[in-house]
């Protein structure tokens, strides 16, 4: 349920309660939010990811939802960036399209820092297609064991 115009998102960095933030991170249900969490406080996030930042999805200023725009994702394919990733949506929240509304706010970054493409390494078979994403390889690696790498034109 959407409850009026307390939507929007925020960037780590910029947000007035990094506080309430990281502990998002560090209760969400799935591996990466933690391990992000960890990862900022031992002040490495922008060296280890780089990119686009980290943002949240806030509905009256708690967060809903995390993902961001990085330089390189869990599977390096060195030449290939920005990557779309990370995104994470809270079990109360879902439901409510936050995964597709995350990523075309996360496409709008990349086209404002000028890139004509984006990448997201998934095990999600069949749910970024329907975003406009081209399937490009599967990756076999020792992660997931089977991931799907899809790029999208941003022009």
């Amino acid at each position: 349920m959407i409850r009026g115009d307390n939507l929007k998102f925020v960037e780590y960095k910029d947000s007035e309660d990094k506080k309430k933030l990281l502990e998002f991170l560090e209760n969400a249900e799935w591996k990466p939010g933690p391990l992000t969490a960890q990862t900022i406080k031992n002040g490495n996030y922008e060296e280890k990811f780089g990119g686009g930042g980290l943002f949240f999805y806030l509905e009256d200023d708690l967060p809903l939802a995390f993902g961001s725009l990085v330089k390189e994702d869990y599977i390096k394919k060195p030449g290939l960036k920005p990557w779309i990733a990370m995104i994470y949506v809270d079990p109360k929240s879902r439901g409510r399209r936050l995964s597709e509304k995350m990523t075309l706010f996360l496409e709008n970054k990349a086209k404002e820092l000028a890139y004509d493409k984006v990448y997201i390494m998934t095990q999600h078979k069949g749910l970024y297609e329907k975003y406009g994403y081209e399937l490009q390889e599967i990756v076999y690696g020792n992660i997931h064991g089977e991931d799907y790498l899809y790029k999208k034109s941003l022009i």
